[in-house]
């Protein structure tokens, strides 16, 4: 009776360790999904500040360009008043000019503000379209649990598709983005979501 008891006791014991074994490797497994989460979330923060960066340089050299166009416009008015002057037209005649180059540069002035200002909102909105993306990823993965082949087809817009087919065709980043018309950082933005939901 002993010896029954002995090995059902050692029995129990050799299912206890490999339990245990089993916890162990699951929780090591977790543990690995949970570095990899962290390291694309850091990776997709570089990516997006860098995008932002991109903008913003993007933003300051339209400011000064718009700068340099509107000081030559003002020097161009400037001549054109002095012109007028020496040729002894009246003052009614400069001070028409005078009042037609105010109203063009207030006008280029508008232009160029709510430009800008459109600008801004673009790059706003391609910003929640990345915030939007992460919500796409995290709505692919309940899909995935469900495995819906379709309903994770119609997630993704013909723009990102379009990417997807030049890069597989062996078309580099630079290349996707001039055929496209996009920046290279965005094209980069889009490879990186689709390689990180294939993982």
């Amino acid at each position: 009776m002993t010896a029954f008891l002995l090995a059902i006791s050692l029995l129990l014991n050799i299912v206890a360790l490999l339990a245990i074994i089993l916890l162990f490797l699951r929780q090591n497994k977790l543990m690995e999904t949970e570095k990899k989460q962290e390291k694309v979330l850091v990776e997709m923060e570089e990516v997006i500040s860098s995008y932002l960066i991109q903008m913003k340089e993007e933003n300051d050299d339209f400011i000064n360009k718009f700068s340099q166009i509107n000081a030559k416009n003002q020097i161009s008015v400037k001549e054109k008043s002095i012109r007028l002057n020496t040729e002894g037209k009246s003052d009614e005649h400069i001070a028409s000019a005078d009042e037609k180059s105010i109203r063009i540069a207030r006008a280029s002035v508008f232009q160029a503000s709510k430009a800008y200002k459109n600008n801004l909102r673009a790059s706003e909105e391609e910003l929640n379209e990345t915030e939007g993306l992460t919500s796409i990823k995290e709505a692919e993965s309940v899909m995935q649990s469900d495995s819906s082949q379709r309903a994770k087809e119609a997630i993704f817009s013909s723009m990102e598709d379009q990417v997807f087919v030049m890069e597989k065709q062996g078309m580099n980043v630079e290349d996707i983005a001039k055929k496209l018309g996009k920046g290279k950082t965005e094209i980069e933005l889009m490879l990186k979501f689709r390689q990180n939901q294939q993982e």
